[in-house]
């Protein structure tokens, strides 16, 4: 199993949103997070990186408004 922790990289930082997610899936301009314990949350942004090597990280950029 791959429990990664997702990150928003907003372009100056990078926070910590949601730990322990078990699924990432994408939905209209953004993803629908999922952790182990079924916690869910919808997060806005593009996919920036994934990795599940040594960091176990899915990075979703910040979109910015125009």
């Amino acid at each position: 199993m791959c429990i990664a922790t997702v990150y928003l990289d907003t372009g100056n930082q990078r926070k910590e949103v949601m730990h322990d997610v078990i699924s990432v899936e994408a939905k209209n301009n953004g993803f629908l997070l999922t952790a182990l314990l079924g916690e869910g949350k919808f997060l806005e942004g593009k996919l920036k990186s994934i990795d599940f090597l040594s960091e176990h990280s899915v990075v979703i950029e910040e979109i910015e408004e125009q």
